[in-house]
């Protein structure tokens, strides 16, 4: 499993000791950030099953270009309606989380870039979610769940 894009510090949700942040991605694309603890896990996983796999599968139309100034390779949606609409979905869970003093989600769909990464193809067709967690004070993220979406 590859390592999301990780914020930069000044985004990154405030974390205590006792929380851990998560990662949604779906592949090469990260989705949401948050912070929760580890006995709201299960719950947050439950209800994430529940709105992902009503979902159906579905494409999305990308476009890669090379920043002048940097010339690291970016790759941009041409249309991010799908996961608008599963973010306005996932807010039931985010409401969770806040109720239990963490910061609610972090929606914002942003590409994990890779130099190996070049689109072959201007589409990629997103069967799963992945969901990933980051104990606090650690660099690497690890999977704690697949989330598959209908065919």
């Amino acid at each position: 499993m590859q390592e999301g894009y990780v914020l930069p510090r000044d985004q990154q949700p405030l974390m205590a000791s006792e929380r851990e942040q998560y990662l949604l991605m779906a592949y090469p694309f990260e989705i949401a950030v948050f912070e929760a603890t580890e006995q709201m896990e299960e719950t947050i996983i439950r209800w994430m099953r529940r709105i992902i796999s009503n979902k159906s599968a579905f494409t999305v139309q990308v476009h890669q270009q090379i920043q002048e100034d940097t010339g690291q390779l970016q790759i941009c949606l041409a249309d991010k309606g799908a996961f608008a609409q599963l973010a306005n979905e996932l807010k039931v869970v985010s409401q969770f989380i806040s109720s239990y003093q963490c910061r609610e989600m972090y929606f914002n769909l942003r590409p994990a870039i890779q130099h190996q990464l070049l689109c072959h193809s201007p589409a990629y067709t997103i069967t799963e979610l992945v969901l990933l967690r980051k104990p606090f004070g650690q660099e690497q993220y690890k999977q704690v769940n697949v989330f598959a979406l209908k065919p």
